[in-house]
């Protein structure tokens, strides 16, 4: 939580363009964190740890840690060796991460085999993954294919500009995989109520692309995309609880 609350919404834009001009920003925003996380391991873990010699220390690596992987992406960002991109975020937050299970293993101090037993493998949980990985991926990928197939003339005679056939038919195959996640995500947590929000929205962003021949493909295609969702998730359901009826 602290990490969220320092990286986030405690850090303003002018923080993030003063670190490109010096050590000051970086400074500041190591305080930030340090004060929030002292307020927050007093409040989740325990008030007597914050005066513990031993935490301060480890307090300290933290946001040494911390600020160090900020100022190496900034590093490598403005000298071009990495664009900032989707990627380096995510491996940015990746390393943050490890120096944050680090530091709650050192400051938490668990038993190795009650930490064991929470990731222990069962035949249960095996059946589990191996059926929502069935489900998925065939309701995702190899669903999109089936669809593509279904829809195949209908994309041929779509003409829109500066765009190929090919292109419109990839665009819709990338939108559905991402809908069809959701939809049988949504069944399998039991909220058949997001289905509709999912259409809703969809629908929404391509209102005005809805003319002519694209209308045909829209509206066959999301119905057999969520069609095919909803019977996979219904499926799973079927699978993990044992009944296809939602609350």
């Amino acid at each position: 939580l602290a990490h969220l609350l320092g990286d986030f919404p405690l850090q303003s834009s002018s923080m993030l363009r003063a670190k490109h001009q010096g050590i000051r920003a970086y400074i500041g925003h190591g305080a930030v964190h340090l004060l929030v996380l002292v307020v927050c391991v007093a409040v989740f873990i325990s008030h007597e740890l914050v005066t513990s010699f031993w935490f301060w220390m480890a307090a300290c690596v933290y946001i040494s840690a911390h600020l160090g992987i900020d100022r190496a992406k900034q590093g490598l960002v403005s000298t071009a060796k990495l664009g900032d991109s989707a990627s380096v975020f995510l491996l940015d937050q990746v390393a943050h991460v490890c120096t944050i299970v680090a530091l709650a293993w050192f400051l938490i101090r668990p038993n190795w085999e009650i930490v064991k037993s929470q990731f222990r493998w069962s035949t249960a949980i095996g059946e589990r993954v191996l059926e929502a990985g069935i489900v998925y991926v065939g309701v995702i990928f190899a669903g999109g294919y089936l669809i593509r197939y279904l829809t195949r003339n209908l994309t041929a005679r779509i003409k829109k500009e500066g765009e190929t056939a090919e292109q419109v038919e990839n665009a819709g195959m990338y939108i559905g995989w991402l809908e069809r996640f959701l939809v049988v995500t949504a069944i399998l947590v039991q909220s058949p109520s997001m289905v509709g929000l999912i259409l809703t929205g969809k629908s929404i962003a391509r209102f005005p692309e809805l003319k002519e021949r694209f209308a045909e493909y829209f509206l066959i295609g999301t119905l057999l995309s969520i069609g095919l969702a909803v019977l996979g998730g219904l499926v799973l359901a079927k699978l993990w609880y044992g009944t296809m009826f939602l609350k």
